[in-house]
């Protein structure tokens, strides 16, 4: 990506992104290894593995509320700070952490802090980044994140192999990290609203009642948005299923240490963001977003259909492991066209309305089947099995691939506009 074609502004906001994005990097790890910490060095029962799979969701259900508040201030910058301090600081208190229920309440005030994050960063691309380049700068900032990301999960790996205590440190070191990131995105100053808004304080009663109306309405109104939110709701049920029964079958079926546990989840499933991600957006920027989905919810049904390969081996020999890391490796080509697709697509059905908002329905949305999925993967390892859960998970992503293929071709057809 060349700087020198970019515009002042562009410019200015893309360093900016690009800083943020190599803190946010030992942020982007917890999500690949809050598991299996809790798992091994805190001993999670099935259920609490359940309850920590639901937070991420249904933290997810504030996104409605932050991104009204956001889309209303005129100082913008505060909140990126308060996320920062109570989302990301707060990881200093693993000094002291002692029960997976402490670590559960750090992992709450982690995502909830996301669910501002998310729409508020939306904002800067849509408002200081052309159009024609807003999904491939993205694309970079993935990158880089990436970089800094497996290196932190792999040294992790390794210290958790030598000393299992020392996990507490490694999350004062992602808190102070994604307060540093958190600070850094406060400094972009976004540009002006696209629909000038009022900036004076609204009653407290519209400020809890007015965004689900406006969901609600939106939903309404852009059936297409809704159509995409249909299949995303659809994949995210088989995609949350899976997340409380992989640690089960890492640790406990496949006994793997934290290196392999981190190299399959934190290393090879994120080398397709590190590596393809400003390819991948350059397509999503050309392509519309219900075909650029459809291939990647059917790419990434092959995941859980090669858990359930490798659980044919499982206990008797070095297969199962490696047909894991095989999987892994194509989940991250999958999860980087899905995450480009989760981060940009509510840009493009925005068109000129504010995006922080669009994004604050996507990131609720995960919130509804956050409620479900878990509870539905739990009850199918309990009732059946471990490869129960994984064969309805491919079920669900196979469904929404098949869906989103037939709303493409419904537009590309001039039906259902």
């Amino acid at each position: 990506m060349r700087l020198r074609n970019l515009s002042p502004m562009e410019k200015q906001s893309t360093i900016l992104l690009l800083i943020a994005a190599i803190f946010n990097g030992a942020v982007q790890s917890l999500g690949q290894t809050q598991d299996i910490i809790a798992r091994k060095a805190l001993h999670a029962q099935d259920w609490q593995l359940m309850l920590m799979t639901m937070i991420w969701p249904i933290s997810n259900f504030l996104s409605i509320w932050w991104g009204r508040i956001f889309e209303q201030s005129c100082h913008k910058s505060r909140y990126f700070l308060l996320a920062g301090i109570v989302g990301r600081l707060s990881l200093v208190y693993a000094i002291w952490i002692t029960t997976m229920n402490e670590y559960m309440v750090l992992l709450a005030l982690v995502f909830s802090a996301n669910s501002l994050l998310i729409p508020a960063q939306n904002s800067i691309y849509q408002k200081n980044i052309c159009v024609s380049r807003r999904a491939k700068v993205f694309g970079y900032t993935i990158s880089l994140g990436m970089i800094v990301s497996i290196a932190f999960t792999f040294v992790a790996g390794r210290l958790l192999d030598v000393q299992e205590q020392s996990f507490r440190w490694i999350l004062v070191a992602t808190g102070v990290c994604g307060f540093i990131s958190s600070a850094v995105l406060s400094m972009i100053r976004i540009q002006d609203p696209l629909v000038q808004t009022d900036c004076k304080p609204i009653a407290w009663y519209r400020q809890l009642h007015d965004p689900v109306r406006r969901t609600l309405a939106l939903l309404k109104e852009n059936k297409q948005f809704a159509k995409f939110e249909r299949s995303f709701s659809i994949y995210g049920m088989g995609f949350i299923m899976m997340q409380p029964i992989i640690p089960i079958y890492l640790v406990d079926k496949l006994q793997l240490s934290y290196t392999s546990n981190f190299l399959a989840k934190g290393v090879l499933s994120q080398v397709g963001l590190l590596l393809l991600s400003p390819m991948i957006g350059k397509f999503h920027d050309r392509m519309h977003p219900f075909k650029f989905i459809s291939r990647s919810f059917a790419l990434l049904m092959v995941f859980p259909l090669l858990f359930v390969v490798s659980s044919l081996w499982a206990g008797e020999s070095i297969i199962p492991v490696i047909i894991v890391f095989v999987a892994y490796f194509i989940f991250g080509v999958a999860m980087t066209a899905v995450n480009v697709s989760w981060n940009m697509s509510s840009i493009y059905f925005a068109g000129k309305d504010d995006a922080s908002m669009y994004q604050s329905v996507h990131v609720t949305m995960t919130g509804i089947r956050g409620l479900i999925a878990p509870m539905l993967g739990y009850a199918l390892l309990k009732i059946f099995n471990i490869t129960a859960v994984f064969i309805v998970a491919a079920g669900f992503l196979g469904w929404a691939a098949l869906i989103s293929y037939r709303d493409f071709k419904q537009i590309d057809q001039g039906i259902g506009k």
